[in-house]
């Protein structure tokens, strides 16, 4: 049985740690939410069955009996239907996520995902007809423009996940012709700092000490979730298609503190220069002079 927070009612934060479900006429107010059961609200947001939300609420950090008092405390507020095909573990996916990077976050997302059944791919393959419908590209400091471009041109959404020093960004999630690419988000940071390629040439391939295992756990679980919404709705809170619409900004990144754990939300725009949204295939491959220096991040 899939369990969903009922879309009619918006979901609202009273306090850094206390959620409310409705408005008018509150439906339900829960105190004492952590990061962990946030997750948790997250997938309930997009419907899951009881067994997914503990694996999703554990995974962030969450005990199993958290996880089931917040479901129990959230019931006036969740409405239930039966998975399609009989599924006992998460609703029915059937595109391919490619999961390109190495690392305990590349791995717990993969088996994050493949637990709520959706396949999932490792290897890159770009000789083949049969491409992701989303790849994920985890990496540090800067990932590589050919991890990104080859997608670009391919048509594929991208997501990537950014390790820094200070913090993690999720996103923005690139949708081929439609918003900003990753491109556009490098040239955005070399406006405001003309040493970017530079110091981005120095940061290829260096790891950053932020990918310990209970951050790569958090950034996994929202990975995920953010994976899961996009896949089953077509829609992503980082695209302003959801709850949060895009009035200022086409595209959003999910930036998390490395020590506090707060998340804030990054808005991106596209770029003049870069001329994602209209070039052909050709035009928008960078040429091998360009590939060190054009590493993205941010």
């Amino acid at each position: 049985m899939v369990i969903q927070l009922n879309p009619l009612l918006p979901v609202v934060w009273r306090t850094p740690d206390t959620v409310q479900v409705g408005i008018d006429n509150p439906v339900v107010i829960v105190t004492g939410v952590t990061a962990g059961l946030e997750a948790v609200l997250w997938a309930l947001q997009s419907g899951l069955p009881r067994s997914g939300a503990i694996l999703i609420g554990t995974e962030a950090g969450a005990s199993v009996a958290a996880v089931e008092r917040l479901i129990d405390e959230l019931a006036p507020a969740l409405r239930t239907s039966v998975p399609r095909h009989g599924d006992e573990i998460g609703p029915v996916v059937v595109d391919t996520v490619l999961v390109d990077g190495a690392g305990p976050t590349s791995e717990r997302l993969r088996g994050l995902l493949h637990d709520l059944g959706v396949p999932v791919g490792t290897a890159p393959d770009t000789a083949s007809g049969d491409d992701p419908a989303l790849a994920v590209l985890i990496g540090h400091y800067v990932l590589e423009p050919a991890r990104h471009t080859r997608w670009l041109r391919r048509d594929v959404p991208q997501l990537p996940v950014v390790f820094s020093d200070t913090e993690v960004r999720i996103g923005p999630l690139v949708e081929p012709g439609s918003g900003p690419c990753l491109l556009c988000v490098d040239l955005h940071h070399r406006d405001r700092d003309p040493a970017w390629p530079a110091l981005a040439t120095q940061l290829l391939r260096r790891r950053a000490e932020t990918e310990t295992s209970t951050l790569a756990a958090e950034v996994a679980a929202r990975t995920g979730l953010l994976v899961l919404e996009r896949l089953i709705s077509g829609a992503s809170i980082l695209t302003g298609t959801t709850e949060f619409p895009a009035a200022s900004a086409e595209a959003y990144s999910l930036v998390i503190n490395a020590v506090t754990r707060a998340v804030t939300r990054r808005a991106h725009r596209p770029h003049v220069r870069c001329g994602c949204r209209s070039l052909s295939e050709t035009e928008i491959a960078l040429g091998p002079s360009a590939v060190a220096a054009r590493a993205w991040t941010s």
